[in-house]
């Protein structure tokens, strides 16, 4: 099989809607949590004091401080901050009309981009230095996610490109124990392995149990008809 890079998708603009989860967060905290964000994503977690924070945002230390109680509220902020953001995206992927595996595609791709964009060391950081924050990471979004890959598996179904006889709620568990997995130190070390490479693993072996006939026709198409359009180019 082919890699999912291979395809492009239409994304939402960033916005600030991912603060809805911050409550009455005003405009200037949410300034720092994207900004932090950003510096967190670049550089890592454990290189990035408070100190250097504030220096780089060109506030004080008093300043941050006034918004966030310790550099752990704030890592906690930014992983919510994210988490919403790209549930919005993913979301609106799913309003687009795709069938089930130019859906599942789409959100692979976004998923693989945001992976392409982290600091290698982001996810040994939270391992180690903010587990709170890792297990928001992990779990936060555990119902939203199951209900995407529900809906993708019952449309996939409906629609002939997956085979008719797996069990929904089996599937559902696995693809999300799955994703939790590949994020794990313990068994994909940072040093060993690419997280880029070992998701599109994932996913191709995923499709590859869930596709009927039908299916794996419809995808392998897709794959030679993009091959031609990078070709021609």
């Amino acid at each position: 099989m082919f890699p999912v890079w291979l395809f492009r998708v239409t994304l939402p603009a960033d916005s600030n809607s991912a603060f809805e989860i911050m409550g009455t967060a005003d405009e200037r905290e949410v300034e720092i949590v994207l900004q932090a964000r950003e510096l967190f994503m670049t550089y890592g977690i454990k290189s990035m004091t408070m100190d250097e924070i504030a220096r780089r945002l060109h506030i004080s230390k008093k300043t941050l401080y006034q918004y966030v109680s310790d550099k752990d509220d704030l890592v906690m902020r930014c992983i919510q901050a994210e988490c919403e953001k790209e549930e919005e995206a993913i979301r609106s992927i799913t309003h687009q009309g795709l069938n089930a595996i130019d859906e599942n595609i789409a959100i692979s791709h976004f998923v693989l981009k945001q992976i392409q964009q982290v600091h290698p060391s982001i996810f040994f950081d939270l391992e180690r230095y903010h587990p709170a924050a890792l297990m928001l990471l992990q779990h936060g979004k555990q119902d939203f996610t199951a209900e995407v890959i529900r809906n993708n598996l019952l449309k996939g179904i409906e629609e002939g490109l997956f085979r008719k006889e797996i069990d929904v709620e089996i599937h559902t568990s696995l693809w999300i124990s799955r994703i939790n997995v590949i994020f794990d130190t313990r068994y994909f070390p940072m040093q060993s392995f690419s997280l880029s490479e070992v998701y599109g693993q994932m996913f191709e072996h995923q499709i590859c149990g869930l596709a009927s006939e039908k299916g794996r026709r419809y995808y392998e198409d897709r794959i030679k008809d993009k091959l031609k359009n990078m070709q021609k180019r």
